[in-house]
């Protein structure tokens, strides 16, 4: 049987500690919270508990983003969740965290009988099991579930060719023929935006083909997102608006709470992002489902997509549409996945044609659309 997780609470509202440790009491799996209402409370717990899990508000009196640095000296495979009050936060600092590497950000229930309160319960629930099931297999060398990628900050260079005497296999560049890609989609949820940060950042500037991506993220941070992914980037990153042209060297972040489709092409083969706020799809909004379904009917082929870390199977349905128009899809390895859950999807239906690190899928961009 698998212990109980270790949690740490660090807030200085102790209205919000009174609700969070109720909560945590009523969920089996979880030992009773440690409670760290300081910085230097917070550091002596960590060191002295070695929590699997906390749960952070970045306030000046909890040491504020740079505390992160400092847990993750303590541990770097320390999962930490940054909860926020909706009415008083810097999104930019909240984007900052997930680049560093948090597990997610989420907005506080500010009262307990509250459809704010239901969905955070039923979302740290999932977030339970999940690190209850990493920790159970956490002991076998097959699966790694510690991300552990370290990647250059730097363009790399095109891998030397393979002996021809040497059969091919599904890491071969060759699945990818460069120039040969007309678009580029990709999706991700928990734990991407420290991922797309470092992919971004090596990505050379001068890509033939426009990147069109739905990372999960709430609706006031995507913004802030995209201003951060384009100052490490030589790309164009922005949070796509409604009727922009869609092309080359561009990357679209769809809009948080908002699906991002692409219109068909016009008499000039121009095509245009579509924005809409339909219902909820796989209860996410915008979903790549969406997207890469209206990719499938916009496009005849010569598709790239690139599915990353997160909870849930979005993407799996709209990767099959694209696979019978012509796509090839790359899934991240679980053992660099935050959450092995989209990928995992892919995987098991069958769809992907590679499954690499994250370093790898950086590499099979820049030769395929350059």
């Amino acid at each position: 049987m698998v212990d109980k997780l270790t949690v740490i609470i660090a807030d200085e509202n102790p209205d919000f500690v009174h609700l969070l440790k109720e909560l945590c009491s009523s969920i089996s799996g979880l030992n009773s919270p440690g409670i760290a209402r300081s910085k230097g409370m917070l550091i002596a717990k960590t060191n002295h508990q070695n929590p699997d899990l906390i749960f952070l508000d970045l306030t000046a009196g909890m040491g504020g983003i740079k505390i992160i640095d400092t847990l993750k000296k303590i541990n770097p495979d320390l999962n930490v969740i940054i909860t926020y009050d909706p009415d008083h936060h810097d999104s930019d600092i909240l984007v900052q965290a997930l680049e560093m590497g948090v597990y997610e950000c989420i907005e506080k229930p500010l009262e307990i009988n509250s459809r704010q309160f239901s969905e955070f319960r039923l979302h740290l629930l999932t977030i339970i099991g999940l690190l209850r099931s990493r920790k159970r297999f956490s002991n076998k060398p097959a699966i790694d579930y510690k991300n552990k990628f370290f990647m250059p900050l730097k363009p790399v260079e095109k891998p030397a060719d393979k002996p021809a005497d040497k059969p091919a296999d599904k890491s071969h560049i060759s699945v990818l023929p460069t120039g040969k890609i007309d678009i580029v989609v990709m999706a991700s949820s928990t734990g991407g935006p420290e991922i797309l940060s470092r992919i971004f950042s090596i990505l050379p500037g001068n890509l033939k083909a426009p990147i069109l991506l739905v990372q999960h993220i709430p609706a006031t941070m995507t913004h802030y997102f995209a201003k951060s992914l384009n100052e490490k980037s030589e790309l164009n990153i922005f949070q796509a608006v409604h009727g922009d042209e869609i092309l080359p060297s561009n990357v679209y972040i769809a809009p948080g709470g908002q699906h991002m489709t692409v219109s068909n092409p016009d008499d000039q083969g121009k095509r245009m992002i579509q924005l809409n706020s339909n219902p909820l799809v796989n209860s996410v909004r915008p979903s790549a489902d969406v997207l890469f379904e209206s990719i499938a009917r916009s496009y005849q082929g010569n598709i790239l997509a690139v599915v990353l870390t997160g909870m849930g199977e979005d993407g799996k349905k709209g990767v099959a549409a694209m696979k019978n128009k012509g796509c090839i899809c790359i899934t991240q390895k679980a053992e660099t996945c935050v959450v092995y859950g989209m990928p995992r999807a892919v995987d098991d239906a069958g769809l992907s044609d590679e499954s690499l690190d994250p370093l790898s899928i950086t590499q099979k961009i820049a030769m395929a659309v350059q």
